[in-house]
């Protein structure tokens, strides 16, 4: 991992996977529920495509205990996915009180091709 970060540093070639964004698309109300869903943006900011062969994911996280996982595609350089990830809520919770972590996860693979590991690759998000 040292020489990953040594590599980006040195402006070598490389895949920059990114969570840029994520923002609530929707809120809305069922009853005694409320149906969130929450838009995620993810781009490659790097300048080398990722292998075809990737199987890599975001995490889903609430509360620190995983609640889910987002396939994501390989991306080329300067590509961007956007994905989404709905779930429910009591409509008596309170604005702030769903916390929730958003992380990539390259499933075990690594290399200049997978991730420099010079982006961010953990977002936090309270709804």
């Amino acid at each position: 991992m040292f020489a990953l970060i040594i590599l980006a540093a040195l402006g070598a070639s490389c895949a920059n996977p990114s969570i840029l964004s994520a923002k609530v698309q929707s809120m809305n109300a069922n009853g005694g529920l409320q149906h969130i869903t929450i838009g995620i943006t993810v781009e490659n900011l790097g300048d080398l495509k990722q292998p075809s062969n990737l199987l890599q994911s975001l995490d889903v996280l609430q509360d620190g205990d995983k609640v889910g996982k987002i396939g994501l595609q390989p991306l080329a350089p300067k590509q961007s996915q956007n994905v989404s990830y709905a779930f429910d809520r009591s409509v008596d919770a309170g604005a702030g009180t769903t916390n929730l972590t958003f992380m990539l996860d390259f499933n075990g693979r690594s290399g200049s091709g997978v991730t420099c590991h010079a982006g961010r690759e953990t977002l936090k998000f309270t709804v």
